[in-house]
């Protein structure tokens, strides 16, 4: 009884470990896709699905989980010129997989002007605001996990977040800034494997 006991507290605390330290297991989108979007330089404005996005609107663009997959790269274009400063962006988007959303990580991958994350203003799951946690580390990475509420299959998922840029003029229909984000899978996922892993040693026991 005391050893399985002492095999349940081990693989407790290796399940725990695992989901504590590893920052869940990031996941890229079933297809990988590359889309460009329109960013309005009279207004600073941007838009990523939804009714505002003058290239792939009305509806929110529709993102699904894929182990296997690539982040979705996103390319901003100028609407007119741009000559730099902050930089906001709407996004609008579907969980059109089976795993709920807990996290989401984007990351600057290429930019005409000098481009770094500021601050996210609003998260949103079916237009209801959601508390959150915002951390930009190295790299221009930015992450939003701590979700009061996973984005379940289905919801519609709202970003609102500002970049600040160098005053580098851009003209009109050019390339402002590429962006590739994922999203990851629920953490408790990774509990209840390991809780199958250890009813699977019970039974050899």
């Amino acid at each position: 009884m005391r050893n399985q006991v002492r095999m349940c507290a081990l693989y407790v605390g290796i399940i725990m470990a695992f989901i504590t330290v590893t920052p869940v297991m990031a996941q890229g989108t079933a297809a990988g896709p590359t889309t460009q979007h329109l960013f309005d330089s009279t207004l600073n404005e941007g838009w990523i699905g939804g009714p505002n996005d003058l290239i792939n609107g009305p509806a929110p663009f529709p993102i699904d989980l894929d182990i296997n997959g690539q982040p979705w790269t996103k390319d901003i274009i100028s609407s007119g010129v741009f000559v730099g400063g902050g930089m906001t962006l709407h996004e609008t988007i579907l969980n059109a997989g089976t795993e709920p959303w807990w996290d989401w990580h984007e990351q600057v991958t290429g930019a005409a002007i000098g481009a770094s994350w500021n601050t996210v203003t609003s998260v949103k799951i079916n237009g209801s605001p959601i508390t959150f946690n915002t951390t930009v580390g190295v790299g221009s990475l930015l992450t939003l996990d701590g979700f009061s509420q996973p984005v379940l299959p289905g919801d519609v998922f709202e970003i609102t977040k500002t970049l600040i840029t160098t005053d580098n003029v851009v003209g009109s229909a050019q390339l402002l800034v590429t962006i590739t984000e994922y999203p990851t899978p629920e953490p408790a996922s990774l509990a209840v494997m390991g809780l199958g892993l250890l009813a699977i040693s019970q039974r050899r026991r």
